[in-house]
C-alpha cells in the first residue's frame, strides 16, 4: 500500500504533526510505502501567492510520480483542499479531523488582525464563511477519520463515510506510580484565553488558603497571547503563587514524558462558555494518562469519552469544583495512586500508536478494495 501524508507545517512539530509522523513509522512497519509531503518545505519566499502556487505544482507532480493509493490529510483549508485540487480519481482521499476548524482559524485570523482586541462581528462573519468551506471540503473526501465521537457528531452529516479513531500514544511510562510529597500538578497546552487557565490559578489560591502543600508546573508557549500572559502573570503575583509555580514555557515534545513522569495530576481547564469550542480530544490528556497521571478536566468536547470516574474527574469550569477535586486526591493517597495505575493500563490496552495505526490501515484497505470494485 502506498500512502502519501500531506502536512501543512511539519517543522513546527505540534501534536497533530507528531501524530502523523508516529503513524507513518507504524505504516512502514506494516509493509506500507509512505511518503510525507509538507508545505513548509516550500515556503521559500515572503510572497504567499508564489509559495502556494509552487506547492500546488510540486504536490501535483509528487502525486503523479509516487502514485499513492491513499492520501492522508490533516486540515481542510490547506492540505485537504490542495489534495482535492490535484489528486487523480483512482486515489482515495482520507482526512483526519482533530478539531472544529472554522472557529479555530477564524480566531487565528482575528489575532493576526488585532492581537489585543477581539472584533466579535468580524469573527462571526469569518467563522460563517469558513464553516461553509468546511462542509464543501468534507463532502468531497472519500473518508473522514475523527479523533472523538464529539467531532463525528458535529461533522458527520457532511461526510459520505467516516469513523472514530482516537489518537495514539507512542511512549508509555514504565515507572511504578507513587505519591509525591508535596503533590505535583501540571498544565500542558496552549497558553491563550480559550484555555481559561485563570480557573486553575484561582483553584490553586483556594488550596493554598487551606495550608495544603503542592507544586504546579505550567508547560506551554507563553508568547502566543501577550495580553493573556500578562493577565496570568498578575494573577500569580496577586494570589502569592510564585513559590508554588514553575514556568517551563514551550518545550520539545521529546522532553515532555520526562517531565510528566514526575507529576501527579494533570489539569485541563478549557471553558466553552466564553469561547467557541475547537477541541476534539485534547492529546495532553492521553499523554498525561500514558505517563501515570490522574486527570481533572473540564467536561468539553470529547473529554468524557476517555475520562470516567475510575481514572479521573470531569468538572464544570469552576475554580471551587476544581479545588475540591484536587484536594480530594491530595487527601486520598491510595485513590490517587490507583487512578495513576488505571490510566497507564488503559493507554496500554486502547491507545497505543501500534493499535491506532492498524485501525487506520484497515480503513485504508477497505477504501482501496472499493476503488478496485468500482473499476470492475
Amino acid at each position: 500500500m502506498r500512502i502519501l501524508i500531506v502536512l501543512h507545517k511539519m517543522k513546527k512539530k505540534g501534536g497533530m504533526v507528531l501524530q502523523h509522523l508516529k503513524m507513518s513509522k507504524q505504516f512502514e512497519k506494516n509493509g506500507c510505502e509512505v511518503k510525507i509531503f509538507s508545505f513548509d518545505d516550500y515556503f521559500i519566499t515572503r510572497n504567499v501567492f508564489f509559495n502556494y502556487l509552487k506547492i500546488y505544482r510540486i504536490l501535483r507532480k509528487t502525486i503523479r510520480k509516487f502514485n499513492p493509493e491513499i492520501i492522508l490529510t490533516s486540515d481542510p483549508y490547506f492540505t485537504t483542499l490542495f489534495s482535492l485540487l490535484v489528486k487523480q480519481k483512482n486515489i482515495s482521499l482520507v482526512m483526519r479531523v482533530g478539531a472544529i476548524y472554522h472557529p479555530f482559524y477564524a480566531g487565528r485570523i482575528i489575532e493576526k488582525i488585532s492581537p489585543r482586541k477581539m472584533y466579535i462581528r468580524l469573527f462571526y462573519f469569518i467563522n460563517f464563511l469558513l464553516k461553509q468551506l468546511d462542509k464543501l471540503i468534507l463532502q468531497q473526501c472519500n473518508y473522514v477519520i475523527f479523533n472523538s465521537n464529539f467531532l463525528k457528531e458535529y461533522y458527520e452529516k457532511y461526510t459520505a463515510s467516516s469513523s472514530v479513531i482516537y489518537n495514539g500514544i507512542e511512549k508509555i511510562t514504565t515507572k511504578i506510580p507513587h505519591y509525591n510529597t508535596p503533590v505535583n500538578l501540571v498544565y500542558v497546552g496552549r497558553i491563550e484565553p480559550r484555555k481559561s487557565i485563570e480557573i486553575i490559578f484561582k483553584s490553586l489560591f483556594l488550596i493554598k488558603k487551606q495550608a495544603i502543600k503542592f507544586h504546579f508546573s505550567l508547560i506551554g508557549n507563553n508568547n502566543q497571547s501577550s495580553g493573556y500572559w500578562l493577565k496570568l502573570s498578575n494573577l500569580i503575583k496577586s494570589y502569592n503563587l510564585i513559590e508554588n509555580i514553575t514556568i517551563f514555557g514551550e518545550i520539545l515534545n521529546k522532553d515532555l514524558p520526562a517531565i510528566l513522569e514526575k507529576q501527579d495530576i494533570l489539569l485541563f481547564s478549557t471553558d466553552d462558555r466564553n469561547f467557541p469550542i475547537t477541541e476534539g480530544l485534547p492529546n495532553a490528556i492521553l499523554e498525561g494518562m500514558a505517563n501515570g497521571l490522574a486527570i481533572i478536566a473540564t467536561n468539553v468536547a470529547g473529554v468524557s469519552e476517555i475520562l470516567h470516574e475510575e481514572n479521573g474527574f470531569t468538572i464544570n469550569p469552576n475554580p471551587i469544583e476544581l479545588a475540591e477535586k484536587i484536594m480530594l486526591l491530595i487527601e486520598n493517597k491510595n485513590l490517587l495512586v490507583n487512578i495513576k495505575k488505571i490510566n497507564i493500563e488503559t493507554v496500554q490496552k486502547k491507545y497505543r500508536i501500534e493499535l491506532v495505526s492498524k485501525l487506520y490501515l484497515k480503513n485504508f484497505e477497505k477504501l482501496i478494495k472499493s476503488m478496485i470494485n468500482r473499476k470492475l
